[in-house]
């Protein structure tokens, strides 16, 4: 069961109310903390709301295969030809891409 609103839309209320509100009546070093602390509020919304995804596809990368013997394997070129590999690593790239650094919105 989870509670509405979630931890993910907590945090991005307060991200929100902090770069609408707070933020345009700040100049200098204060502004550019709050500025960075509105950037670690969304990566961790992001992250929270992407959790099962972001799971899924490091599940899909290892497919039950040690993480160190993964590493191994691809610093030996064992597995450079390896199309699933690679989009197993292309598809978790891409849910970590949309956690850290999401697109513009409206771009």
């Amino acid at each position: 069961m989870r509670d509405d609103p979630s931890g993910a839309a907590l945090l991005d209320a307060a991200r929100r109310a902090l770069t609408e509100e707070v933020v345009p009546g700040l100049t200098g070093r204060p502004r550019y903390v709050a500025l960075m602390v509105a950037n670690a509020i969304g990566i961790a919304a992001r992250e929270i709301a992407e959790a099962d995804r972001l799971h899924a596809a490091g599940e899909n990368v290892l497919s039950g295969v040690p993480v160190e013997a993964l590493v191994r394997a691809i610093r030996a070129g064992a597995r450079d030809a390896d199309p699933d590999l690679h989009a197993a690593l292309s598809a978790a790239a891409e849910v970590a891409a949309q956690i850290w650094k999401p697109p513009a919105p409206g771009g």
